[in-house]
């Protein structure tokens, strides 16, 4: 397990609980920089892929920061859960974004949540590669 963070206050199901918060960045990057955080052991990588309009983003929340939602550990029964939300970016959207808004991640309770309780979700990643590499993944 990671570091992990815990409620500080009770949590009814689907309310907002934290956002996964990072640089908002496309495939492409984001396979570059999982190759070079893969090179340094001593670095971890909190990279969230997702589809938003056909095409592929990925949060990058590598870089230590005070967001707590890079923090959540792994469960494939976690008490949260992953949603994308629009922010609304003015009129006519941006280019690269979409007409819907920007892209990002919140995590919602998936079920009531009591004071104290972990915070944790499903990761998804079952490929075999992920699987080898955090056994973990599978619990």
């Amino acid at each position: 397990k990671g570091r992990g963070v815990f409620a500080t206050r009770s949590f009814g199901r689907g309310d907002f609980v934290v956002e996964y918060s990072g640089e908002l960045i496309g495939l492409t990057e984001a396979k570059t920089r999982e190759v070079n955080y893969a090179r340094d052991p001593d670095k971890g990588c909190y990279m969230y892929y997702f589809c938003y309009l056909n095409k592929t983003y990925c949060v990058d929340a590598t870089a230590e920061s005070g967001r707590l939602g890079r923090l959540l550990n792994h469960s494939k029964m976690g008490n949260c859960r992953t949603k994308l939300h629009l922010v609304c970016c003015g009129e006519g959207g941006s280019p690269e974004r979409g007409r819907g808004g920007v892209p990002r991640l919140i995590l919602v309770a998936a079920r009531n949540i009591g004071l104290g309780e972990e915070l944790m979700y499903d990761y998804g990643d079952r490929s075999r590669e992920a699987l080898n590499a955090h056994p973990w993944l599978k619990s």
